[in-house]
């Protein structure tokens, strides 16, 4: 046991010979000052900090509110004298709460009123204690049985406290309560089981969505023409003059204040524990000057960015635009850590065998040539001619020959050495700069990562004259700031912002009309493959007037991509291809001279889906945000009360971030408990809802990041999503429906009758839990009743359409 653990045991000792002499003169407030503090903060491990006192709600004070670091224990205090009547003989510490209420008065009102308290705030457990006795039990259940139906853990005097320490200690210590050890003793640590999803009556669930022929062939070719065509080098000067959109976070369409926009990379570090300054790499007038000062210094120069906002291509069209002739008079080397040495076990031997092999290539220099590797030597080997064998030189030739090659081999067989030795001669030569990008180091192990960064340090620092680029996330960045590689060292570092994903998309579309009309000639393609072209030409202009002539499918992909490039273009060229609609009559009609325009509900559709024949969680870029991890019919609303309290709390922040406390205490004044909290919060974070400060990873009960930010992705599943019928219908397969009357009417056909019955019994089922709840009823955090409105009217036009 640890010495915490003992010591708190000898003070309870101490605690049970001093309090019974002056017992009978305690009043209540004596009681907790003199008996029940000590309980607790000298005898149970709990800080004075760790406590609210007198903490008061709708006019309640509860005596004790403990946290951990979330509200999780409420004690009621009783004066010393008011002892709880227990039965005569019995020695055993689980009482029937039931049976205690039934035959002690004092302690049924004590229990009633603690529970009460910790209903209302959301606290897992309660505790009544006089000093002398406790008892303890569990105030929120999520197995469908009544709190006070349950079982409590009773200490009826200190000194069954003595004789049972353990089990005081763990279940009411902080430790104790912290690692739910009180549910675990009186509830079995199962978790409640939940009713079965409709998708687990389906049998080839998620499925998979044929495509026809035509929709096959237009899937094939807008990867090649949108992605595959512009990363051949023919393309890539021309692609980066005409599609680049410079980083821009102010995007006209996103659903989120200005101030989350501007402070996308704010609080990559904890206020507890600041980290380093950041740059951002671009300004209004183009690359920072900073970029290019910080260039000449001896460290690595970091990029930091977001999954999608375009590290690579940032890099790319540095190198081919921005600073085009500068790196014309430079060595250039790119080791892409993604898609290169995937098998290589060692970055510190793979990184110069690249490099050599791009010298090779790009630059026409084979540095392990004979004649090359005896230049980079010259010196070393007139010293050479001077030493030992310097007499071999008259006396044998050839044995002189074979010392030296010998010599010479030494040298380049250790490799990052020689080829430090080769860019130093070349560049010192030549007057040219030596630069290394290491790129995608993110998509690697942390193992990895944390030696790819050694790597680029030893080449800033010690192969004068080469600068080293390494691209990041940031949460990368953070961890190896905080506790990894990057700790011992003062890197650099640059933050590269997404560019406005509209722009990016319509820049693109139209690059790719250019290569369907030849008006950029692509030698490769055959006269077959330029009548296909004619098609996803089609659909491409009519994608673009849609985009025009419906902000709505605009403002889908912007929010939904949160500011992913790559996720953005994935969307777009996923619905070209896909088997939810009908391209070849949208061709046709296009042909034909009509103006077929693709509405909101067709796209949405495509995306949420995407190769699945129903929603799949795992799979789509949409969340369910209705789904749930305890039988508790509120919690269908937990997840959006939670992204609209930190939308709106983070709206007058400077930098959109909330307290997570203060998101955590209204959700238990909503009487959520905390590990509902806590696994809501995990799923808004793995499904890019929310953010975390410093990026961190939130772990269901352990002490979660200090602040919380909304993104544009969770803003529009809230403000829009939940208000459409595509939407509504997608998710509840993936929806556990606790009426088991609703639950038996819903089908999993696709007839749009049965689809439409299918979403109006789970709105009354979402309607009637909402309304039977008098805590979601009264708040104004997030408005059900008015989203259900909005997603009753589509299902009207919906209906009316289909007439």
């Amino acid at each position: 046991m640890s010495y915490d653990y003992e010591m708190c045991r000898e003070n309870l000792g101490r605690l049970a010979n001093s309090s019974l002499a002056e017992a009978a003169k305690r009043n209540e407030a004596t009681t907790r000052l003199q008996v029940i503090d000590r309980l607790f903060f000298e005898c149970l491990g709990w800080n004075r900090d760790d406590c609210v006192s007198e903490e008061s709600q709708s006019g309640t004070y509860a005596d004790y509110t403990f946290l951990g670091p979330r509200r999780v224990l409420i004690v009621e205090a009783k004066k010393e004298g008011d002892y709880f009547d227990l039965p005569a003989g019995v020695d055993r510490l689980d009482y029937s709460i039931p049976a205690l209420m039934r035959d002690y008065k004092n302690v049924k009102a004590a229990v009633e009123q603690a529970a009460s308290y910790c209903q209302s705030r959301g606290v897992p457990y309660g505790a009544v204690c006089n000093g002398h006795q406790i008892v303890a039990f569990v105030a929120n259940r999520s197995d469908g049985l009544a709190p006070l139906e349950g079982k409590a853990l009773v200490f009826s005097s200190h000194r069954v406290m003595l004789e049972s320490f353990l089990d005081l200690w763990q279940s009411l210590s902080k430790p104790g309560v912290e690692e739910k050890r009180l549910q675990v003793r009186l509830l079995g640590d199962v978790m409640p089981a939940l009713p079965p999803k409709l998708s687990e009556t389906i049998a080839a669930y998620p499925g998979i969505k044929a495509r026809n022929i035509f929709q096959t062939d237009l899937q094939n070719l807008s990867e090649v023409v949108i992605e595959d065509l512009i990363a051949s080098g023919d393309l890539e000067a021309r692609f980066f003059e005409e599609c680049y959109a410079k980083s821009a976070t102010l995007s006209r369409y996103a659903v989120i204040s200005k101030n989350i926009l501007e402070a996308r990379y704010a609080a990559l570090f904890d206020s507890d524990s600041p980290g380093p300054s950041t740059t951002p790499a671009t300004t209004q007038k183009g690359i920072s000057a900073e970029l290019f000062a910080e260039s000449f210094s001896r460290r690595p120069i970091l990029l930091i960015g977001d999954v999608g906002v375009g590290k690579t291509t940032f890099i790319r069209r540095l190198v081919k635009i921005e600073a085009a002739q500068l790196f014309e008079s430079s060595l250039t080397f790119y080791i892409d850590l993604g898609a290169q040495a995937t098998l290589s076990a060692d970055l510190k031997q793979f990184i110069p065998k690249e490099m050599l092999r791009q010298l090779r290539k790009n630059y026409g220099i084979d540095a392990e040539e004979a004649g090359f590797v005896r230049k980079v030597y010259s010196q070393e080997l007139n010293r050479f001619s001077k030493g030992i064998y310097s007499e071999l030189r008259e006396l044998d030739p050839s044995s002189y020959k074979l010392k030296e090659i010998e010599f010479l081999h030494e040298k380049l067989s250790n490799k990052d050495q020689y080829l430090k030795d080769a860019l130093y001669y070349f560049a010192r030569g030549n007057k040219r700069q030596v630069i290394l990008f290491i790129d995608n180091t993110d998509q690697r192990s942390d193992e990895t990562q944390q030696q790819a960064f050694l790597i680029a340090q030893e080449i800033a620092v010690g192969w004068n004259p080469v600068t080293v680029f390494v691209a990041l996330r940031p949460e990368t960045f953070y961890r190896s700031m905080r506790m990894g590689t990057l700790s011992g060292y003062h890197p650099k570092a640059f933050t590269i912002a997404p560019p406005r994903i509209d722009e990016v998309i319509r820049k693109r579309l139209i690059f790719a009309l250019k290569i369907t009309r030849g008006e950029i000639p692509i030698q490769a393609l055959s006269n077959t493959v330029q009548v296909r072209l004619n098609n996803l030409e089609r659909i491409i202009e009519v994608f673009l007037r849609s985009l025009d002539a419906n902000p709505a499918l605009e403002e889908f992909i912007d929010n939904i991509s949160g500011g992913n490039v790559r996720l953005a273009l994935d969307l777009v060229r996923g619905f070209f291809g896909t088997g939810y609609v009908d391209t070849q009559k949208i061709v046709k009609i296009q042909d034909e001279g009509g103006d077929y325009k693709i509405p909101l509900h067709e796209f949405l559709k495509a995306v949420i889906f995407g190769d699945a024949e129903y929603y799949d969680p795992e799979q789509s870029p949409v969340a369910n945000v209705f789904d749930l991890t305890h039988p508790d019919p509120k919690e269908h609303f937990l997840l959006p009360l939670l992204i609209s309290l930190v939308a709106a709390g983070g709206s007058s922040s400077a930098d959109g971030f909330v307290d997570t406390s203060s998101i955590y205490e209204r959700l238990q004044s909503l009487r959520f408990t905390p590990d509902q909290i806590d696994s809501a919060l995990t799923r808004g974070f793995r499904k890019k809802l929310v953010e975390t400060s410093a990026r961190r990873v939130p772990q269901p009960g352990q002490v979660m990041p200090h602040a919380l930010r909304v993104t544009s992705v969770g803003a529009y599943h809230i403000s829009h999503l939940c208000e459409l019928f595509p939407y509504v219908e997608a998710v509840l397969v993936d929806t556990p429906i606790l009426d088991a009357e609703i639950r038996a009417s819903l089908s999993s056909s696709h007839e749009i009758n049965l689809r439409l019955a299918n979403v109006k019994a789970f709105q009354r089922y979402l309607d009637y839990q909402w309304q039977s709840d008098g805590y979601l009823k009264s708040t104004a955090i997030f408005n059900w009743p008015a989203i259900s409105n909005r997603l009753r009217m589509d299902l009207k036009r919906i209906e009316a359409r289909k007439r």
